[in-house]
């Protein structure tokens, strides 16, 4: 019998280990795909009057000397110490970096403290939302603009927010990984997927909760239909091991030999090829297409220490910081002038992009979720 695991954590305050996650250019379709986004969000995002503009001119006449940041639990701890560094050794700034449980919990945590910002509570800055959240979160009203300076250096088709209250810092494609020694004749379409034979070999992350399983399930609606995708999870879930809550647990099973196929990124099997020079795991890309997936970060509505939020957001786009993504975050860097690992340049990647726009999205989403969830009782 499948095993089924869903629900939230609390708060985490350990360091995160490895998070698997782009070249330096899109592909056309995920360009398409930003340009989309781009026309949807613009409409999306004017919808409160206590959005505003900032920029570094208007920034707060001293830096605060405190700094603090709610992301994701996979959030990479190299990552949060060379961050930590810059701000302490530059700007005198202590940063307090919190996790919460996959990007559903992160979403969440910033939703209920949003009236704490101006008190000192909650956030001053938020990494780790992705594209699927950027409508609610604009019409929330959740997070102020800011122009960074280094905005012209990040590839255009990924400013999925015009009005810069949301950021991109990172990108990928959601697919399937295998284990090639565990699973020798992987399946190549979406149907063969469904082969019995496959009886509870997949892990798969909850979509009310995960930032991956939220998007493998707007793949399946994606490349379905309204009409098909619900018939194709009511098929797939016998194959289907279990569902946890974020991308860590999932992907830990996965590594341990639990099951041979897990929802994940593109970009996972070079952390193997970098730190453990092996190919076993490898991309399932069914179809030769994947999900579309943009990492963004933004600035909270009111944030008491804006300026030095500010400065996290800069340091975040530099070359510095954005040459640390691929082999630590295990996603593509945003800005088209970084060099890339060679395990980058051996990954095999999706001919084509799926993606739903953001209205659709907002206007869906909680009937697909309740569908879901039925299906899988």
């Amino acid at each position: 019998m499948s095993v089924f695991f869903f629900g939230f954590r609390s708060r985490l305050n350990v360091t995160a280990g490895m998070r698997p996650r782009h070249t330096r250019s899109m592909s056309p379709a995920l360009a398409t795909v930003a340009l989309v986004l781009l026309a949807t969000v613009g409409l999306t995002g004017c919808t409160r009057s206590t959005d505003r503009e900032t920029s570094s001119a208007a920034a707060a006449d001293s830096t605060p000397d405190s700094l603090v940041i709610y992301t994701y639990d996979a959030f990479p701890g190299d990552l949060e110490e060379a961050l930590a560094t810059h701000l302490r050794e530059t700007e005198g700034i202590a940063l307090t970096l919190e996790r919460f449980t996959d990007t559903g919990g992160l979403y969440n945590e910033v939703l209920l403290t949003r009236n704490e910002v101006a008190d000192g509570g909650g956030a001053d800055l938020v990494i780790g939302l992705d594209s699927t959240y950027v409508g609610p979160a604009l019409a929330e009203g959740l997070f102020e603009a800011y122009t960074p300076e280094a905005i012209g250096e990040v590839n255009p088709a990924l400013r999925i927010d015009p009005t810069h209250r949301l950021i991109p810092f990172d990108y990928g494609n959601i697919v399937l990984n295998y284990d090639s020694e565990t699973l020798a004749d992987p399946p190549t379409t979406w149907e063969g997927l469904l082969d019995p034979a496959l009886a509870e070999s997949i892990i798969l992350m909850n979509p009310a909760t995960s930032s991956p399983g939220r998007n493998f399930l707007l793949m399946t609606v994606a490349h379905f239909g309204e009409e098909g995708w619900l018939d194709f999870w009511r098929e797939l879930r016998p194959n289907i091991l279990t569902v946890t809550s974020g991308w860590s647990d999932g992907y830990g099973l996965y590594s341990q030999g639990e099951a041979p196929i897990v929802v994940s990124y593109e970009t996972s099997p070079a952390y193997h090829i970098a730190y453990e020079g092996t190919e076993r795991y490898r991309n399932l890309i069914l179809d030769g297409t994947g999900y579309a997936q943009i990492e963004v970060m933004g600035i909270t509505a009111g944030a008491p220490n804006r300026a030095a939020a500010q400065l996290a957001v800069e340091f975040v786009l530099s070359r510095e910081f954005q040459e640390l993504i691929p082999l630590n975050q295990f996603m593509w860097p945003v800005r088209d002038d970084v060099t890339l690992p060679d395990a980058f340049l051996q990954l095999e990647r999706p001919t084509e992009s799926l993606f739903l726009d953001v209205a659709t999205v907002d206007a869906n989403w909680d009937r697909w979720l309740a569908a879901w969830e039925e299906a899988m009782r």
